[in-house]
């Protein structure tokens, strides 16, 4: 398989525009497989990208190598910029938090924003947070033609939810191959799904599928022949 780029989009058709825009092709000189699903979320708020993994189909070339174009902006600037934007956002609040870069790779940037009363930011299963973090990614990636994935957590909430839900992952796990039978979860969030797919991808005995539409979307752990 040809190197492999991931992008996000409002939708996937828009999603799948940016992949071959970056890739220097038309849409239909790429493949793509969906690693995260969107939601729309209610008002603007909870909406989460849909996220796809892209690359050439065999037999076209990239008029231009993914990653290859530079920014507008300098790394530092573009730094500045994104704390910049967030600070903002912290004081509207009347939040005594600060916004932290955790690191940068790759055209992926993971921010923190520790201190102060930070579950106001995170709101209920996460909802508040992806919200932010999606108007921000939005905001990154007006600034150059550079794409940024923007990962944003607060007081290291994400890898808290993560590590919870991959124990629960587990547990539920146990229990299907003990007992042989289907395990339904709750109906979760994209993010969440996937966290739990992932969790249970190498595990010999169970296999994971989503079902269900819209906000009723959820896993279900299901035992191997």
């Amino acid at each position: 398989m040809e190197k492999t780029i991931e992008i996000g989009g409002r939708t996937l058709e828009e999603a799948i525009q940016i992949a071959a825009r970056e890739l220097g092709v038309g849409v239909d000189a790429i493949e793509y497989e969906v690693v995260e699903e969107g939601a729309k979320g209610f008002l603007g708020l909870g909406q989460t990208p849909t996220v796809i993994r892209a690359w050439l189909r065999e037999g076209y070339v990239a008029a231009v190598s993914p990653g290859a174009q530079k920014a507008e902006v300098g790394d530092d600037e573009f730094e500045d910029k994104l704390l910049g934007i967030l600070a903002e956002i912290l004081a509207a609040m009347n939040l005594p938090a600060k916004p932290v870069i955790k690191s940068v790779e790759d055209n992926e940037v993971n921010v923190d924003i520790e201190g102060g009363d930070v579950a106001v930011l995170i709101g209920k299963q996460g909802q508040t947070l992806d919200a932010l973090q999606y108007l921000l990614s939005i905001a990154a990636n007006r600034w150059g033609d550079t794409r940024w994935r923007i990962n944003l957590d607060a007081g290291g909430y994400r890898d808290r939810h993560r590590k919870t839900l991959e124990s629960k992952a587990h547990e539920y796990a146990a229990a299907v191959k003990a007992q042989g039978q289907e395990a339904e979860l709750e109906p979760q969030s994209p993010r969440d799904r996937r966290i739990i797919h992932l969790a249970l991808a190498d595990d010999p005995d169970v296999y994971t599928y989503s079902e269900g539409e819209g906000s009723r979307r959820r896993v279900i752990i299901s035992p191997k022949k």
